[in-house]
Parts: structure tokens; sequence; C-alpha cells
């Protein structure tokens, strides 16, 4: 639970995702390693032919390009929560995962990758949980204060009585 009232675990049930969804993924790098060792090793009475090589070189760059695009599409998405109210699933030293939510005042991009500025902090958009609209947080504190009014401060009170 984050704010005020809202209940994240549905969305948080699938378990936490600290942005690299996939451990088995290879870099160019490591591609190249690869496929170095591959024409190292062949049978030398069996060569691979060149087309299957440079088959394989387009197949990776083309994965590679989706993977760039997507990358730039999430953060276009991140740019456009400036002025949201979201809840984020943010893990401390340990791993363990604590919920932050605030108001995104701007987002900025640092080595490619989107941060949120909330209150005094930045946040990695990689821990982003949940978008809620304003309006619902508004009718959530109506509906706290309509259920629980000895909450509410004396001044408050005074001046919703007059």
């Amino acid at each position: 639970m984050a704010g005020i009232g809202i209940d994240t675990s549905v969305t948080g049930a699938a378990g936490y995702n600290s942005g690299n969804s996939n451990k088995s993924s290879i870099d160019k790098d490591a591609f190249l390693k690869l496929l170095v060792t591959q024409m190292q090793y062949q049978d030398p009475l069996e060569p691979t032919s060149n087309t299957e090589y440079m088959s394989q070189m387009a197949q990776f760059s083309s994965v590679e390009q989706i993977q760039n695009l997507s990358s730039v599409m999430s953060s276009g998405q991140s740019m456009n929560l400036t002025g949201q109210y979201v809840i984020l699933n943010v893990p401390d030293a340990a791993g363990n995962i604590s919920q932050v939510s605030g108001l995104v005042d701007y987002v900025t991009m640092t080595d490619g990758k989107a941060y949120f500025h909330i209150g005094d902090d930045y946040y990695l958009s990689d821990y982003l949980d949940s978008v809620v609209s304003l309006d619902y947080i508004e009718h959530l504190a109506n509906k706290m204060k309509e259920e629980n009014p000895e909450s509410q401060t004396s001044e408050t009170k005074e001046v919703t009585s007059e």
C-alpha cells in the first residue's frame, strides 16, 4: 500500500523486475566473441559459408535495433509522466522493496536512463509500479475524511462547521 490507501499489491504480485528482464541476453561484444570462436573451431572439411555468418550478423543487428527502439520509446513514455502521481517499488541495498509515491516534478535522462524527480530525490523509471489520477487521490482523501472525521484538526472542523 502506498500514498493514501492505494493498494498496488495486484500489480506487484508478479514480482519485482529490476529492469533487466532477460538475463540470458548477450550484448554485441559477447556475440562477436562467440562468432569468432565458432569460426576458429569450425570443421575445415565443411566450413560454414560466409552467407551464414552474414545472416547471423544481420539478425543480431536487427534485434539490437529493436532493443534500441524499445529503449527510446520507454524513455519517451517516462517523459510524459511529468506532473503525474506515481508509485514506485524501490529496492534498497539489501534488495528489500519499499514503495515511494509522489508527484513527478520533472524527468531527467542520465546515461540513457530516465530518472523521476520526486520530492528531493531521483528514482530510476524502471521502478515504476503505478500511475494514479490526481482526481482519484482527491476522492480517496475525501473518503478517508468521511470515514475518520475525528482525525481532522480542530481548525479544519471550524472551517467545515461554518
